[in-house]
């Protein structure tokens, strides 16, 4: 039971950090990443089946795919185009945290392969999520701006354009900038 305990324990600082990217820009009350992570589980629950994704897996997925962050913190590698952390870097400690969190965790092998295969991309789930992350992002970017100038948030629709490859996700994409104020 504590294996079990300590595990819903490092899930529950995701709910303590705040979106980094957010607080930059000084977002008054930045999402926090089990904010994020919720959405993002949403929009996979409600896609999957239309792209013919295994959807428990997809759920899966997005519901730990940030989980390392409330040991290590939300690592941004880029900042609209600029890279500003080392990829390789953020990998290694993300990977360190992961084992820790699924360290003696009965589903815990599991749940690191699914983590491996989301951030290595091979898988169409795992593809397709990476593009949902940035989806995400992007909602909550357009939210934010009804609040505070757009021209602060540009970089994170630079961002999710590099990321989004889906011909639907890209018509959604330009949908969700297409409220954005001018």
């Amino acid at each position: 039971m504590g294996k079990f305990i300590n595990f819903l324990h490092y899930a529950g600082k995701l709910k303590q950090i705040k979106r980094t990217g957010w607080v930059t820009q000084k977002i008054k009350q930045p999402e926090s990443v089990a904010d994020h992570t919720y959405r993002v589980t949403l929009l996979a629950m409600l896609l999957a089946k239309e792209y013919g994704l295994d959807e428990t897996k997809l759920m899966k997925m997005a519901l730990i795919h940030d989980l390392a962050e409330g040991i290590v913190g939300d690592i941004v590698l880029y900042k609209g185009n600029k890279k500003i952390s080392n990829e390789k870097d953020k990998f290694k400690k993300e990977q360190e945290a992961m084992k820790k969190i699924f360290l003696n965790l009965k589903e815990g092998k599991e749940f690191y392969s699914l983590w491996i295969e989301y951030e290595r991309g091979v898988s169409l789930e795992a593809q397709f999520l990476k593009q949902l992350d940035k989806i995400e992002m992007i909602i909550q970017a357009l939210e934010y701006e009804e609040e505070n100038d757009p021209k602060n948030l540009n970089e994170f629709w630079i961002n999710a354009k590099k990321h989004v490859k889906d011909k639907k996700l890209l018509i959604l994409f330009e949908k969700l900038e297409g409220k954005r104020k001018k």
